[in-house]
């Protein structure tokens, strides 16, 4: 970071320890109510620091079932007010386990708070990026679906 703000230094930390642990109920404090949260490969777009919650908390916690965490950072880099992360990730989709690559974060940060970010999704697998494109155009209905119970 260029910035020799202490508060960045660990907001950032915590964003990136809640991203490796994938722990988003976690999230919320490090976001502004205005907060808004861009899944990339859709366009899609939530607003607000609840609505960004939901979304993210609906694909967050699952468990590999393995013991291992389920998200690894490849790779961080960060400004005064930007962080960058790759990570890649594991999920079990029918009993089968998926290694996912190609998963970046940019986060922007205003006044000490994470108030905006982008996600992109680019799997190296073909058939996991085949998956993927079907599943994420339907991520909007679930994640409205499961914030409203």
């Amino acid at each position: 970071m260029t910035s020799k703000d202490a508060g960045s230094e660990e907001l950032v930390e915590r964003y990136l320890q809640i991203i490796a642990d994938h722990d988003f109920e976690k999230f919320g404090e490090l976001l502004t109510d205005d907060c808004e949260f861009t899944l990339v490969p859709i366009g899609y777009t939530w607003k607000g620091r609840e609505d960004v919650i939901g979304a993210l908390t609906v694909s967050g916690g699952e468990d590999s079932h393995d013991g291992e965490p389920t998200v690894r950072i490849i790779s961080s880099f960060r400004n005064d007010d930007h962080v960058v992360v790759e990570y890649e990730r594991k999920a079990v989709v029918r009993g089968v386990r998926l290694n996912i690559d190609g998963y970046c974060w940019i986060a922007r940060i205003r006044d000490g708070r994470i108030d905006s970010i982008r996600e992109y999704i680019n799997p190296s697998n073909p058939g996991i990026a085949l998956l993927l494109s079907v599943v994420l155009r339907a991520y909007p209905r679930l994640t409205r679906r499961k914030t409203r119970k």
